[in-house]
């Protein structure tokens, strides 16, 4: 369980360069992307930090392509996309 929470905190990090309480106030629909690429179900799916990221990128990217409903709202995403 520690591990796990190890590698949500490091992919957070990477997700918003040194995260801190408001990255994650601003951003839980961020937060929880990544938690979903982590856990579905009440199991473990993914511990690597690099593919969470790649997949949170991944889905990022596609939202911005999209002109539909968004899991992370745009205002949010272009604001902190660096």
């Amino acid at each position: 369980m520690l591990d796990l929470v190890q590698v949500f905190v490091e992919t957070l990090n990477r997700c918003f360069k040194n995260v801190c309480e408001l990255d994650i106030v601003f951003n839980f629909n961020k937060l929880h992307t990544v938690l979903d690429e982590m856990i579905l179900g009440g199991q473990v799916i993914e511990t690597s930090s690099e593919q969470i990221m790649k997949s949170v990128e991944e889905i990022a990217r596609l939202e911005k392509q999209s002109s539909t409903t968004s899991l992370i709202p745009k205002s949010i995403s272009e604001r902190f996309s660096r």
